[in-house]
């Protein structure tokens, strides 16, 4: 029925029927008075229907304001005219604005997810399960993340490490090898990784004293059982540098090789930049490492340094305004002031940390066969091309490595929301290897030292 036969035809139409036309918004009762053919009786019958009508329509919305986005659909549908339409369709077209921006922001957290298994915690992990965000099914389908992590979300453990005292001195004669990196470059996950790939191949020996606890503690953190069922140790400030002494040595060879490691404290970065400024050191414990790391370097033993950088901390600014470059900047500057490579070192290597995450131009991760290339890539285009010069020239300076710098990759196979770790010992078979290159072996052994 269209809007012209309605208004010639007035008379034919009952006062509900014509009602029933406005309602439908086909006509107005306005239009329908201008034609001067509506006689006084239907026009009332059509206003007190009006009225009627009108609490209807107020009692429908009341019911569908509130509700989802079919229930407005329905009262636009039952009244089409109504009183509350503009508002229910702009209701209608907020809803499917958020629906829109709430599968962007979806697919953004999937996507962050599929490129960085460690872009959120466990517990915004658990957040998004549990108000829906995401399903278990998209974690393993789009974003690779295993059923064991997932599993494993809430059975997180860190463990408390027992850190040993650090001693006054090291016993002559044997390697000390350095473990660098500033707080949060992954040594000290590096350091566990190694020792436990150096348990499984039969080489370690750990010696008694302070460092023991320590030294198994983080060994055991890691199960390599191809599960994602190892928890990473919590962040722990250390102020003190952590000594372990140990001997690697092949199963039914006569000779070992004694390595006195000291993981130096990411805090003595800190120390370096105080030093270079000429401020004081924070606090007395910093003074107290810095100068037990000092007599260390003089020591006559022959040294190998191993200087972790993280891959996935992408050199921000700490609460000191400082970056990791800043801080390898200052260390390097320290270095060369202090001769610290001079005369008693062996070898040096750089040694990038989370190097599984490393990513190609188009997003996609890069092949083990091709982490070397990528990681010098990356620490010339990201300010540590200072750092990594200085220690090129030192290298070539003083004749170690054979006049070159050594980029190691390291890799603990997959972590996911930063806690739950996949353990691959490749990476940390790689060191142990070089430990054993580089390092000569001797009949006398550092236990001889202990065990006096």
């Amino acid at each position: 029925m269209d809007k012209d036969y309605i208004l010639n035809h007035i008379d034919d139409f009952s006062a509900q029927q014509l009602f029933e036309f406005i309602s439908q918004g086909i006509v107005t009762l306005q239009e329908l008075r201008k034609t001067e053919n509506l006689d006084a009786t239907k026009r009332n019958a059509i206003v007190a229907l009006q009225t009627a009508g009108e609490r209807e329509d107020n009692a429908a919305w009341e019911q569908a304001r509130y509700g989802n986005e079919t229930s407005l659909r329905d009262y636009i549908t039952r009244f089409p005219a109504g009183i509350h339409v503009a508002e229910a369709r702009q209701r209608i077209d907020d809803l499917e604005n958020q629906r829109r921006n709430i599968l962007a922001q979806k697919q953004g957290i999937l996507d962050n997810i599929r490129r960085n298994p460690n872009s959120y915690s466990p517990n915004a992990i658990k957040v998004f399960l549990n108000n829906r965000t995401f399903t278990e099914a998209e974690l393993r389908d789009y974003c690779g993340i295993p059923q064991s992590a997932i599993n494993n979300l809430d059975n997180i453990n860190p463990l408390h490490l027992d850190l040993g005292a650090t001693p006054d001195t090291i016993p002559d004669g044997y390697t000390e090898v350095y473990f660098w990196g500033y707080k949060g470059s992954g040594k000290t996950c590096a350091l566990g990784a190694i020792l436990q790939m150096a348990q499984q191949k039969k080489y370690l020996n750990l010696a008694s004293g302070e460092g023991y606890d320590y030294a198994t503690q983080i060994k055991n953190i890691f199960s390599n059982n191809h599960n994602a069922d190892d928890f990473l140790p919590a962040p722990t400030p250390l102020e003190s540098n952590q000594y372990l002494p140990f001997t690697l040595t092949k199963p039914n060879e006569s000779k070992s090789r004694s390595v006195s490691l000291i993981e130096v404290s990411g805090e003595i970065f800190l120390c370096f930049a105080k030093k270079i400024a000429g401020k004081q050191f924070p606090t007395q414990a910093h003074e107290n490492t810095f100068n037990s790391l000092e007599k260390f370097l003089r020591t006559r033993n022959r040294k190998i340094h191993f200087f972790f950088i993280d891959y996935g901390r992408e050199n921000r600014r700490d609460d000191n305004g400082y970056t990791q470059s800043d801080y390898l900047a200052a260390a390097s500057t320290y270095f060369d002031n202090n001769k610290v490579f001079e005369k008693t070192t062996d070898a040096i290597f750089v040694v990038l940390t989370k190097s599984d995450l490393m990513l190609d131009k188009d997003g996609n991760h890069i092949s083990d066969d091709k982490r070397v290339e990528y990681a010098i890539e990356h620490l010339n285009g990201n300010n540590y091309g200072a750092f990594i010069e200085t220690l090129k020239k030192h290298c070539k300076k003083y004749s170690i490595n054979g006049g070159k710098l050594t980029v190691e990759p390291f890799s603990l196979g997959k972590v996911y929301f930063r806690d739950i770790c996949d353990f691959d010992g490749s990476s940390a078979a790689n060191i142990v290897e070089i430990l054993m290159e580089r390092i000569a072996g001797s009949k006398k052994s550092i236990f001889d030292v202990f065990n006096k």
